[in-house]
């Protein structure tokens, strides 16, 4: 079955589970969530869609909540952009202390494991963020990795080179143009896969930094109001397994594509 095949049958699952516990709306428009455009598997966008893990996990998440959503894939700069503007919330964005200053987070809905990655002829492999040391690093424009790796960065430990996704660092990679790369394994693997670099890149064997992934507005939103509703739902969604599924679901099809 086909990327896009299975991504539907996931969806009409999600419809499914969640239509048996919706309630009735709690806004008379759509709330605009906006995600990455080029991070697959777990946020991208497929033609006019967004498509991926967190698209389809925010689908059954509002659905269930009884909130109307609107979900549009951007590049990841001008989804913060959006979100400091309060154009509309954000999804499977990471929690720090500047942004906990600026934005309202939701309950989690996922943990992300971030790898490095590197030429299987490197030696001695980076196996910490400090091992980085005096390395030119591929990572996301716009990203933060967390606290720690943002840190790293700042203190001079590796000099950033910013790409527009994950795509283009392991192309840098493959081709010499950084030493390693910071990438979510899920992702990281699927990129591997697609360019055919199994036998050039490699990836550490424990992740670099576990990171819990959230639902943010802008804390001038009206659209906090609603956390709690959307928590609930969270709370309800995980606990009867929907979440983990769709996880599941959308890495199959990724396997698969």
């Amino acid at each position: 079955m086909t990327f896009s095949a299975k991504f539907f049958v996931t969806s009409l699952f999600v419809v499914g589970m969640a239509v048996l516990a919706v309630m009735p709306a709690t806004k008379s428009h759509a709330e605009t969530i906006y995600v990455d455009e080029a991070n697959p598997p777990f946020m991208y966008r497929a033609g006019d869609k967004a498509t991926g893990i967190y698209p389809a996990m925010i689908q059954a998440i509002f659905l269930h909540a009884g909130i109307d959503v609107d979900i549009v894939a951007v590049p990841w700069k001008r989804a913060i952009e959006n979100l400091d503007a309060n154009k509309g919330g954000v999804a499977g964005i990471y929690k720090n202390l500047e942004r906990q200053k600026k934005y309202y987070f939701s309950d989690p809905i996922h943990v992300e494991r971030l790898m490095l990655y590197h030429h299987h002829d490197t030696a001695p492999k980076p196996d910490e963020i400090e091992d980085l040391r005096g390395q030119t690093v591929g990572v996301i424009r716009g990203w933060s990795y967390g606290d720690q790796i943002d840190d790293a960065r700042k203190r001079g430990v590796f000099t950033a080179s910013e790409a527009s996704g994950d795509e283009q660092n392991f192309q840098m990679l493959s081709l010499g143009r950084v030493d390693s790369l910071i990438a979510i394994q899920e992702a990281g693997d699927v990129w591997i896969k697609r360019l055919k670099l199994d036998e050039k890149i490699t990836r550490g064997e424990e992740p670099v930094r576990e990171n819990t992934t959230y639902i943010v507005f802008n804390r001038a939103s009206s659209a906090i109001s609603m956390m709690t509703v959307i928590n609930r739902s969270i709370e309800e969604l995980r606990e009867n397994g929907t979440l983990q599924r769709i996880t599941e679901d959308v890495l199959q099809g990724a396997s698969n594509y």
